[in-house]
């Protein structure tokens, strides 16, 4: 099979060349080129649109940014949607609204209803991305995710599925919502221990010492301690996390009084820190 892979940014940079590293035959776009040079060197056909993309691959994949760079991609003239045709498969793999995943599926089925549709969010950051130990969600056709699963197991440790649309992207911005909540919870214990005069350092060693020790307490503390706000997970991809999660916690009807308050403290320092990575929340909550 030949599959086409949309959008190089910090994960799919990384997502793409672990198909390389297997051997798969790979199409490739990405709206700024000389994102694509090192995948080109590695043997990816880089085209020059979506559509072409769509036409000249079995199964589509795309890891953008949010619901209007994907929108982007699918709509318009040469976007992917004029390209499908036959039984294509098509995998959403960016975070986006539940609501507007389920509008792609039926958007997709009636341009083409022999091709198939997967969102297939993932879980993991930069690292695991390069690592190949992304955890990926998948929900939609189940033909869809037994012909891709073998590639999905080149750029994750973890595959599961989950049945029908949007599970996957509720599950998503479900383990995104605690993790931003716990990631407040860090930032603002390590904002009081500064405040009282405590060494970072000890702090930091006990956290993780404890019921609290985590992996992501383990990078994130590090990185706040050191003053490395180097993007792993955008600051901006994570209060738009958030966002979903709060508007979810409106539809169904469930109080999320701490979903609600970590959100707008991300809010509160989004402009000055958005291509940050998200662990910048401690420097909004200490921005004067």
């Amino acid at each position: 099979m030949k599959i086409g892979f949309i959008g190089l940014g910090i994960m799919g940079n990384f997502m793409a060349l672990n198909l390389l590293k297997n051997d798969v035959m790979l199409n490739v776009y990405n709206r700024t080129k000389e994102k694509a040079k090192e995948h080109i060197k590695k043997g990816a056909i880089f085209l020059d649109s979506p559509k072409e993309v769509a036409k000249k691959s079995d199964i589509v994949m795309l890891m953008l940014s949010d619901s209007n760079a994907v929108s982007n991609i699918m709509d318009g003239n040469d976007g992917l949607l004029e390209g499908l045709g036959g039984e294509k498969i098509i995998i959403n793999m960016s975070t986006i609204e539940p609501d507007y995943s389920a509008m792609l599926y039926k958007k997709i089925k009636i341009k083409s209803p022999s091709s198939m549709f997967l969102e297939a969010p993932v879980i993991g950051s930069k690292i695991p991305a390069k690592e190949g130990t992304l955890i990926i969600l998948a929900a939609g056709d189940k033909n869809a995710y037994d012909l891709s699963t073998a590639y999905f197991n080149m750029m994750g440790k973890r595959v599961i599925y989950l049945g029908d649309i949007p599970k996957a992207s509720y599950l998503k911005i479900i383990n995104n919502q605690i993790m931003g909540i716990t990631m407040g919870a860090l930032a603002e214990g390590l904002s009081l221990s500064k405040k009282i005069g405590l060494d970072d350092n000890i702090v930091y060693d006990i956290v993780n010492s404890g019921a609290f020790a985590n992996p992501m307490f383990q990078l994130k503390g590090k990185n706040i301690i050191d003053n490395n706000y180097e993007a792993n997970f955008p600051y901006k991809h994570m209060q738009k996390d958030l966002d979903f999660a709060v508007k979810l916690s409106g539809e169904f009807k469930v109080f999320s009084p701490l979903t609600s308050a970590i959100n707008n403290s991300y809010i509160l320092g989004y402009d000055k820190f958005k291509d940050e990575d998200m662990c910048a929340i401690y420097k909004a909550l200490n921005f004067e």
